[in-house]
């Protein structure tokens, strides 16, 4: 045995150290093909035209829906924490986009751009300017998905509507569902991110 020091117990006192939790994101099914099939509707024909159907891809104002959910796609395939704050700044990234692009709409079309302005604001708001949230994220999915619901729905009681618009429709309704789903689960969820504390006893022999 090794020798005792004076005046010194046997059993030291508990020691307190910090071990950091490690988080990994899950994966959401939903959300990943209701966002991928959206992005995929970018390039289907959309509603008819005068001399041919219309693909989204040819109208640049119209894009940002499907360009939307193959970041949320992305976001709820990938599971780490630098995926997570890749994904919300291609959000920041887009929103900024539709905002400026909007500006420049409005010299041709003010009231497509004066839509897009108050839309493109409200969800860079969501998103904000800096930091790193899952909710903002989930929350983001929740307004977009809204907001494409409401588009598609209109163009889908229009005679001139084609595929590309009641798939784009269908993967709203998907959206919508994966996101609140996401939105409540995070809610309803302690602050995992918090450290624990771990108590060691060490002996002297």
């Amino acid at each position: 045995m090794g020798d005792f020091e004076p005046g010194r117990p046997a059993v030291e006192l508990p020691v307190r150290r910090v071990v950091p939790v490690r988080v990994t994101r899950r994966r959401r099914p939903l959300v990943g093909l209701s966002g991928l099939l959206l992005f995929a509707c970018m390039f289907l024909p959309a509603v008819r035209g005068c001399d041919a159907p219309v693909v989204p891809l040819q109208m640049p104002p119209f894009l940002p829906p499907y360009l939307y959910g193959g970041v949320l796609a992305l976001l709820a395939m990938w599971r780490s924490a630098r995926g997570l704050g890749t994904g919300m700044a291609l959000l920041r990234g887009l929103s900024m986009i539709v905002v400026i692009g909007s500006v420049l709409v409005m010299v041709l079309a003010p009231p497509i751009g004066t839509v897009e302005l108050l839309l493109g604001g409200a969800l860079l708001a969501i998103i904000g300017l800096f930091g790193t949230s899952e909710t903002r994220v989930a929350t983001t999915g929740v307004a977009v998905a809204v907001i494409c619901i409401v588009w598609f729905g209109f163009w889908t009681l229009t005679p001139d509507a084609l595929i590309g618009v009641h798939l784009s429709l269908v993967a709203s309704f998907g959206l919508l569902a994966g996101s609140l789903a996401w939105l409540r689960e995070l809610l309803g969820i302690a602050a995992i991110d918090m450290p624990r504390a771990a108590t060691v006893v060490r002996h002297r022999w």
